[in-house]
């Protein structure tokens, strides 16, 4: 069986999964009508009330750092990795195999929380298509983005200490000391 590639997104503060959209809509078949024909989602994860939020005052991002909070998916349909992109964002490509991939996969879908419907919980969608979801898991200053990237990392079978990896420059650091080069390096 063929490897799959996954992609990290490094853009600003924040760091992000970019898995095959069947990779997820095959765990989690309730994302089917919201990423009904894409090749990709790019996934990130932060505090409910703060991350995606339309207003993100100062006190609020620091409450999220202070205080335990509740967690949001942020999910975006990505068809061409190269055009969908904000111009400022770093791309990381890493070649898995099919069993890593899938405990990714696994990794990224175990925070989605579903109701006692069984259906996800959409709170919030920004203009950039970025749909955001209940999450399972607690947002704290020692559980913040891009601690929940480098978890994904680990998964992926990289040699990294997700809970060190507080800032986006950690996480680059973590893929560089691992071998991966951002694209077009």
């Amino acid at each position: 069986m063929a490897n799959s590639e996954l992609h990290v997104i490094r853009d600003g503060m924040h760091t992000h999964l970019v898995l095959p959209a069947h990779a997820l809509c095959s765990l989690v078949p309730q994302l089917k009508p919201y990423f009904p024909q894409c090749r990709w989602i790019c996934a990130g994860w932060g505090d409910l009330g703060y991350y995606g939020a339309s207003h993100q005052p100062w006190w609020l991002g620091l409450r999220a750092l202070l205080l335990p909070t509740s967690a949001a998916v942020g999910l975006l349909a990505i068809n061409n990795l190269f055009d969908d992109l904000h111009e400022s964002a770093t791309l990381y490509t890493l070649e898995l195999s099919p069993t890593l991939m899938k405990s990714v996969a696994v990794f990224v879908c175990r925070h989605l929380a579903l109701d006692q419907s069984d259906q996800l919980t959409k709170v919030r969608e920004r203009s950039c298509g970025t749909q955001f979801f209940k999450s399972r898991g607690v947002y704290t200053l020692a559980n913040t983005c891009n601690n929940w990237t480098s978890s994904g990392l680990k998964m992926a079978g990289l040699n990294v200490h997700p809970m060190i990896n507080f800032f986006p420059s950690q996480v680059e650091a973590t893929l560089r000391s691992n071998g991966y080069l951002p694209a077009g390096a």
